[in-house]
């Protein structure tokens, strides 16, 4: 039986149509709901994230298009850069890797922990999702990515 061309036409269409959303999905904005800080387009921001590890608890990096982001695996962990604003309550500081973090009460929800670089200019805070188990040693294996920000040697834990 022969096809009309027509028919033909309309199965090339949505042959065609089909590609090019495939197509819109493999080249589309990796933002994995990452919107970037406020002056994450900084020099010290870039320089955060371009000294930021490609492996971090076992997932590759995986970045966003926002400026002063980083990111691995499906969001696993997500690193911001920028003018980020410390978190009100002081009373959750502690140490890793020789940075010292406050943990954001508000963005840290079960087991998804969010924390801010306390005393550093510009800030980096870290979200760690609940699949990874080990939080403290994804931040001492970013902490030496913030080596080269202003600190505030008075603003300890």
């Amino acid at each position: 039986m022969m096809m009309t061309s027509a028919r033909r036409l309309a199965q090339a269409a949505v042959v065609a149509a089909a590609a090019l959303g495939l197509a819109a999905c493999g080249t589309s904005s990796r933002s994995y709901n990452v919107s970037g800080a406020p002056g994450g387009d900084a020099p010290a921001c870039t320089s955060v994230t371009k000294k930021a590890p490609q492996k971090v608890a076992g997932h590759d990096r995986t970045d966003s298009d926002q400026k002063g982001t980083a990111v691995w695996g499906d969001g696993d962990v997500i690193l911001r850069c920028g003018n980020i604003s410390e978190p009100s309550a002081k009373k959750s500081c502690f140490t890793a890797g020789g940075v010292p973090w406050l943990v954001n009460e508000e963005k840290t929800k079960g087991k998804v922990k969010t924390v801010v670089s306390y005393g550093y200019s510009p800030a980096v805070d870290i979200t760690v999702s609940e699949r990874v188990s080990d939080k403290d040693a994804v931040l001492r294996r970013l902490a030496p990515a913030l080596g080269g920000l202003s600190h505030d040697k008075g603003r300890t834990c």
